[in-house]
């Protein structure tokens, strides 16, 4: 079996679920020639896909410069970084002219720097074959930027082509956001309209992907349409029927889907899903305030995640359904249930299992917490208690929801493999 890992990183201190950034000290990114990212040799066509490809060329040479001097890089960067480690990612970006630069001289640095300040260490496992074979790496959902980032950190480092990442349109809430992801290798999967029209754009982003999947790229999409607020990992069946186009065997194995298993120790985002989920119950429904969702990606991207695993499983092969499922809910489970094998589980899972009172049985897979745990895992809670408690909810109302959220693998997991 195949193990990886990047340096072991120090964890920044959560205070109100937010982090706060001290200045490291400062890199000045050397640029580098114009070599191999681990890119596919020949160039993907998108041909009648170019509203939604990945920015290249001419086009993205342009992109590159509009983008770059429309924006003030240094005071945005600065909210993340220090102000010289900004600058220097801007020099940078002053000597790239395409993608390929772009991401190795200016993303990757800034990834790196940012897994420094927000990770307690990131680590992978699984056959290298796994990550060679795979074209349609399927993952559980927990943070838009991050997941694929950290992915395609694992594939570069193996000499492996990095994927095209698939985000929703949802989340571009400006040009230059556009201009950025789809410089990034990202495609638009559009979320707009009715439910026809996304129906719609849901087939189309499907044949795309079997597009530039028959041409030898690889591509990184989600599980499901946005991440699970209440903890629960469920693969979406619309989402196997739309990409094996309605059950075909040949066309779902053509894909090679490879699950890969995300492990997250903190979730950052967990006091604004505490928030949503309880308003949820209260008022029967949840509206998004304006900017919510950039919101969420930037605390996504900043906060404290402590500990992060991705577990590369092999290929899922189309099989016919157990009797009672339809072909797509059937293919559902089944990567769910491989997902789950492979999560990593956490201490701080098991000690929300154990303040609900759930069965030893269930806890099993979480590690039993150091007194280091325990500490952590009671800073956290108090955090989210407080920030929530001034908005009016109950200690006991949001303890026992951030619980049931953080908890929510563990119970999903027992359920699907002992069903």
């Amino acid at each position: 079996m195949g193990v990886g890992s990047l340096k072991p990183m120090s964890s920044s201190a959560l205070k109100n679920c937010l982090l706060s950034f001290s200045a490291s000290k400062p890199i000045r990114p050397k640029v580098l020639p114009n070599v191999s990212c681990g890119m596919p040799k020949a160039e993907v066509n998108h041909t009648g896909f170019e509203d939604m490809a990945p920015l290249k060329g001419e086009e993205a040479a342009k992109a590159l410069v509009s983008l770059r001097d429309g924006t003030d890089w240094v005071r945005q960067l600065g909210k993340v970084l220090s102000q010289e480690h900004a600058q220097g990612l801007l020099a940078a970006w002053n000597q790239v002219d395409d993608v390929e630069g772009f991401q190795l001289n200016v993303v990757k640095p800034f990834l790196e720097a940012l897994a420094d300040k927000t990770t307690s260490g990131f680590t992978w496992s699984g056959e290298l074959s796994s990550l060679k074979s795979g074209l349609l790496f399927l993952t559980n959902h927990k943070d838009i930027v991050l997941d694929p980032s950290f992915l395609n950190v694992v594939l570069l480092g193996q000499g492996l082509p990095a994927t095209e990442i698939g985000i929703g349109s949802n989340l571009l809430a400006s040009p230059w956001v556009n201009a950025l992801v789809r410089l990034n290798r990202c495609f638009v999967v559009e979320r707009s309209g009715s439910a026809r029209d996304r129906y719609q754009h849901s087939l189309r982003t499907a044949a795309y992907i079997r597009h530039i999947t028959a041409q030898g790229q690889p591509v990184w999409l989600a599980h499901r349409e946005g991440r699970a607020k209440n903890g629960v990992d469920a693969t979406a069946p619309a989402l196997i029927r739309t990409l094996s186009d309605n059950g075909h065997l040949e066309t779902w194995d053509a894909l090679r889907v490879s699950p890969v298993s995300l492990s997250y120790e903190w979730d950052p985002c967990d006091g604004m899903k505490v928030r949503e989920l309880l308003m949820r119950e209260r008022d029967g429904d949840y509206t998004k305030a304006e900017g919510e969702d950039q919101r969420s990606m930037l605390l996504g991207m900043v906060g404290d995640k402590g500990r992060v695993h991705f577990h590369f499983n092999d290929a899922v092969m189309w099989e016919d359904p157990k009797e009672g499922l339809r072909p797509e809910q059937h293919m559902a489970v089944k990567v769910d249930e491989v997902l789950m094998t492979g999560m990593r589980f956490w201490p701080n899972q098991r000690l929300c299992g154990e303040w609900l009172g759930l069965d030893p049985e269930v806890l099993a897979p979480a590690p039993e917490p150091t007194q280091a745990d325990r500490k952590a895992w009671k800073t956290r809670l108090s955090s989210i208690t407080g920030q929530l408690e001034a908005e009016g909810w109950s200690e006991e109302q949001v303890s026992r929801k951030w619980c049931e959220i953080t908890s929510a693998p563990l119970t999903h997991r027992h359920a699907l493999l002992n069903k």
